[in-house]
């Protein structure tokens, strides 16, 4: 597919106005309110103890400024108390954008500040100007956001039951693979994988869901190739069922089961290994090893991307100390993010810091450490962002209530991949017709 890369804000203006009136309705929390009008008010999804609290101290030691940082939960509720309280008037000067989503909303409906001449000021910024492979949101060709992270995707194993299971650890295989691997990682007390990669995503890149010449991309055979793996791997008993998937709401956070070992292989990225190396909350007895994402014959992308959206709020009236902020944290300021598994999006770190940084103290007692090395670095992931945004919140809500359907059985592979290809394809010509 060839990518465009600038998205248009009047392509975005209907979702902003749906998911604003729905955000209208809803109660925001005390948040930061109440704090001098001095002090930068910083709103996050990652909790304070896993690197933005010293990543702030660091700031204020460095410029005597003062930060607040409020951390609100990254899943539907977190952000619309945040989409609520922008709307609303709460001050709040730069907040954090995680899933396309709630990047479509804020982008689209004049959420943002235009960052680009600061940006195009700044040498040491230059990587967010290149659109090849962009690390910036933009809006008609200008900047509104700033990815702080890079988040390649992996498959961690279990490496007792993998050596149990006399299989060798991957080091570059294909989703054939991947799928005898699981099912012969399968037993009676356990399944192979918590779930199948994004393969669709591996074939395709960015931008995935939209065809070039318009409208929706879901006809695609790679995305009923992807809904067929998912449900033939549960129903052999390979992949963790649906049902408990979704009674156990375990779509946000996997890492119990795996530490359990309910499962073997969990598809995941570095922001949960701050579970693994965390044996007081997290006690297990067992080393984690790291293997690439598998590919595909049509491509080789990692399914992962460069996210951790930073972003100024208009309204703020600190705006020159909010952009001062923002810089911090994408260039000195990123070292402490690696704790919770941020990888700066940016080069500004030695590969070895970043690897001891996100694996903790004494990784040799949590981790095969070498494998990590291998899977990050050597074998350098193949990243992306996507650059259209069109009727993002309409197709991320029926592509998972159609998965939902067929993963759990009501509905065949083919039945729900069509039945996303008709409403995602009316939901993007619906908003080009806008642009």
């Amino acid at each position: 597919m060839t990518p465009r890369t600038t998205l248009s804000r009047r392509a975005l203006l209907g979702a902003a106005a749906g998911a604003g009136a729905a955000a209208a309705l809803s109660g925001c929390g005390s948040g930061s309110t109440g704090s001098p009008s001095t002090t930068l008010q910083v709103w996050g999804g990652v909790p304070a103890a896993n690197g933005p609290q010293e990543l702030v101290d660091g700031f204020t030691a460095a410029t005597g400024e003062q930060v607040t940082y409020t951390r609100f939960v990254n899943d539907d509720r977190g952000n619309l108390k945040v989409d609520t309280a922008l709307q609303g008037g709460v001050d709040i000067d730069v907040y954090f954008t995680y899933a396309a989503q709630n990047m479509a909303l804020r982008a689209g409906s004049g959420m943002a500040l235009d960052l680009t001449d600061r940006v195009r000021a700044d040498p040491e910024l230059a990587p967010y100007l290149d659109t090849t492979a962009p690390r910036a949101t933009m809006v008609d060709g200008r900047i509104v956001a700033l990815a702080t992270a890079r988040e390649p995707h992996f498959l961690l194993f279990n490496e007792s039951l993998r050596e149990q299971a006399g299989i060798e650890l991957p080091r570059a295989w294909t989703v054939d693979e991947f799928a005898a691997t699981v099912r012969e990682l399968a037993g009676p007390d356990r399944y192979g994988t918590y779930s199948v990669p994004d393969t669709a995503r591996v074939s395709l890149g960015a931008n995935y869901w939209y065809a070039p010449e318009g409208g929706s991309n879901f006809d695609d055979p790679a995305f009923l190739e992807w809904m067929q793996l998912g449900r033939s791997l549960i129903d052999d008993g390979a992949a963790y069922p649906w049902t408990e998937v979704l009674a156990r709401q375990l779509e946000a956070y996997q890492q119990t089961p795996f530490l359990q070992g309910e499962f073997v292989v969990w598809p995941t990225a570095p922001f949960n290994l701050r579970y693994l190396n965390n044996a007081e909350d997290y006690p297990h007895d067992f080393l984690v090893a790291a293997a690439p994402t598998p590919t595909t014959a049509r491509g080789d992308w990692n399914g992962g991307s460069f996210n951790n959206f930073i972003m100024i709020n208009p309204r703020s009236t600190k705006i020159d100390l909010a952009w001062e902020f923002v810089r911090y944290w994408v260039t000195d300021g990123a070292g402490p993010m690696l704790g919770g598994g941020k990888i700066p999006a940016l080069d500004v770190l030695p590969d070895e810091d970043v690897l001891a940084g996100v694996l903790g103290e004494e990784p040799e007692q949590w981790f095969d450490v070498e494998s990590f090395r291998r899977t990050l670095f050597t074998d350098e992931p193949k990243l992306m962002t996507d650059t259209i945004l069109s009727a993002v919140p309409e197709i991320s809500l029926v592509s998972e209530q159609q998965r939902n359907l067929c993963w759990i059985g009501e509905k065949s592979p083919a039945d729900a991949v069509a039945s996303i290809d008709a409403l995602a394809d009316a939901a993007i010509r619906r908003y080009e017709r806008q642009a």
